[in-house]
C-alpha cells in the first residue's frame, strides 16, 4: 500500500514537472514568435522613421566658442524592439560677424546604431546611440589655434577637418500616437581639424513619422 502511495506521489510530481516544463517552453516560444517581435506601432508596422527637426549646437575649439542653430533630417529602421539603425544628416554653419566667413561649418551624414530601452506598449523610450559622421568639416584658424593672430585676411582662412568623426547620442522619445514620435536628443562629436580637437555639442528636437 505504502509503495503504491509513493508511486502515486512520484507520478503526480512527474506530471507537475512536465507541465511546468511545457508551460516554460510555450512562454519562450511565444517570446520568440516573430509576430510578437514585430513593432505594434507605425502606419504599417514596419518601424521605419522619417524624421525632421532643428537644434542648437556649441562648438568649442582651442581658440574660442561658437554657438549656432541647425536643421537636421534622419531615417531610422528598427531591427527589433530594442535595436535600430539611424542615418542622420546635418548642416551647420556659423558666420564670423567681423570677417563674414564661417567660424565653423559642417555638412555630414552619420550612420550608426541605437539601443532603445522601451517595451512595445510604453509611451516613453530612452535611447543610447553611437555613429560615425562622414562629410566635410571646416573651422577658421582663429577657432582652431588659440595663438593665432588675427590679420585683415585671417578670417577667411579655413582649416579642414578629417572627414570622419565619431559621435555619441542620448535621446528621450515620446510616442505621441502610433505614427508620431517626438524626440529630444543630446549629441557629442569630437572633430579633428589640423590635428586639434573641435568639440561639437548639440541639443535637438525632432518629430518623426513612423511607418
Amino acid at each position: 500500500m505504502r509503495r503504491g502511495v509513493c508511486l502515486g506521489k512520484a507520478g503526480l510530481l512527474s506530471l507537475l514537472c512536465a507541465a511546468t516544463l511545457l508551460l516554460s517552453s510555450a512562454a519562450r516560444a511565444d517570446d520568440d514568435d516573430p509576430r510578437r517581435l514585430k513593432p505594434k506601432y507605425g502606419l504599417a508596422g514596419i518601424g521605419f522613421h522619417i524624421e525632421a527637426g532643428a537644434g542648437v549646437y556649441q562648438v568649442v575649439g582651442q581658440g574660442g566658442f561658437v554657438p549656432g542653430i541647425y536643421p537636421r533630417a534622419a531615417l531610422e529602421l528598427h531591427l527589433g524592439p530594442h535595436f535600430s539603425i539611424p542615418v542622420v544628416a546635418r548642416f551647420q554653419t556659423a558666420i564670423d560677424p567681423n570677417a563674414g566667413a564661417p567660424d565653423f561649418a559642417q555638412l555630414s551624414v552619420a550612420p550608426g546604431i541605437n539601443f532603445r530601452l522601451r517595451e512595445l506598449d510604453w509611451p516613453i523610450a530612452l535611447v543610447f546611440g553611437a555613429a560615425v559622421r562622414i562629410g566635410r568639416f571646416s573651422a577658421s584658424q582663429k577657432l582652431v589655434d588659440a595663438n593665432f593672430e588675427t590679420t585683415p585676411d585671417a578670417g577667411t582662412e579655413e582649416a579642414l577637418g578629417f572627414p570622419l568623426a565619431p559621435e555619441a547620442t542620448a535621446k528621450l522619445e515620446w510616442w505621441i500616437a502610433p505614427p508620431l514620435v517626438a524626440k529630444v536628443s543630446a549629441t557629442y562629436a569630437p572633430v579633428f581639424v589640423n590635428k586639434q580637437p573641435i568639440h561639437n555639442i548639440e541639443e535637438a528636437l525632432a518629430i518623426a513619422l513612423v511607418f
